[in-house]
């Protein structure tokens, strides 16, 4: 059965400024492949001429009802042939960026949406952090919220734990361990411990991601698909693709291993006899070294 919209495969994006109404048209009439539906994108559509907007008002009287044709714009004027056309089939929609002062109010209403409840602090602690970038906004509170678990409450430690100042979070050294790349992994360790990130919470996620890089290596193995792994991982679908893309630098075996491994890790950092930083980079070091059979 075809997806209603592989967009691995039938997506298309172009820049105002550079492209022209006859591509954008060309690519909306293009048939989807293995799909029902295609997806194209124009950011920055008011930054094309008046005739190419005015083509692209051509195209939506009579629209290819296989494509999701998305205009986005940063300014556009009202009377214009484009603005009417696309307001005509009810498509345009008005998203105005909150004020300064609004920003905290808005990260909070995002983590609502994950069903969260952000304290003002953990609000004010991303914004402070981030900026006010509101699509890097909503892809750190994403990083906040699977670091959080099945926890409700969000506070400013959590954000401090997953974003902090130099954009160094446990999530990039998570994916240098995914990918075996030793140096960048025992980097990223040192700045989250010289951060004030505890031993045993890296230890933690970390045991967290080798466990689910095991189990989508088993559902790899079963041939099981990418959407149907989400609901059985406990993932959101953007997490699960990161996570197998991972899960193929390893055997299950390796996997296991390190698992084994992460629990004489916890034990040895338990009794203090090594510095704790010195224990948990060889685990780092016999996860991220050669292959073993």
């Amino acid at each position: 059965m075809a997806k209603v919209a592989d967009l691995d495969f039938n997506m298309e994006t172009f820049d105002g400024d550079g492209a022209s109404a006859d591509e954008v048209v060309n690519a909306a009439n293009t048939m989807p492949f293995l799909s029902e539906r295609r997806l194209v994108v124009v950011r920055g559509v008011d930054k094309m001429g008046a005739a190419d907007q005015g083509s692209l008002a051509d195209y939506a009287k009579d629209p290819a009802p296989y494509t999701a044709l998305v205009l986005v714009a940063t300014k556009i004027n009202r009377g214009s042939r484009l603005y009417k056309a696309v307001h005509a089939l009810g498509g345009a929609s008005e998203y105005p960026a909150p004020k300064r002062g609004e920003y905290p109010a808005e990260v909070t209403k995002l983590f609502a949406e994950h069903g969260k409840r952000a304290s003002g602090d953990a609000a004010r602690a991303l914004v402070d952090a981030v900026g006010r970038d509101l699509r890097r906004l909503d892809s750190e509170i994403d990083k906040v919220v699977a670091y959080v678990g099945a926890r409700e409450r969000v506070d400013a430690a959590d954000i401090a734990a997953v974003v902090t100042a130099d954009a160094v979070s446990v999530f990039e050294y998570l994916d240098a361990l995914g990918a075996r790349d030793l140096g960048s992994a025992l980097r990223l360790l040192a700045k989250l411990l010289a951060s004030g990130e505890s031993v045993h919470g890296v230890l933690a996620m970390s045991v967290r991601h080798v466990r689910n890089l095991l189990g989508a290596r088993a559902l790899m193995d079963r041939h099981t698909r990418i959407d149907e792994m989400a609901p059985q991982l406990g993932m959101a679908p953007w997490q699960v693709r990161n996570v197998v893309s991972q899960a193929g630098n390893f055997t299950p075996r390796e996997l296991s291993r390190a698992l084994c491994a992460a629990a004489a890790t916890e034990a040895e950092l338990k009794s203090g006899a090594v510095e704790g930083a010195i224990v948990l980079e060889r685990w780092v070091m016999s996860v991220t070294g050669p292959r073993r059979a």
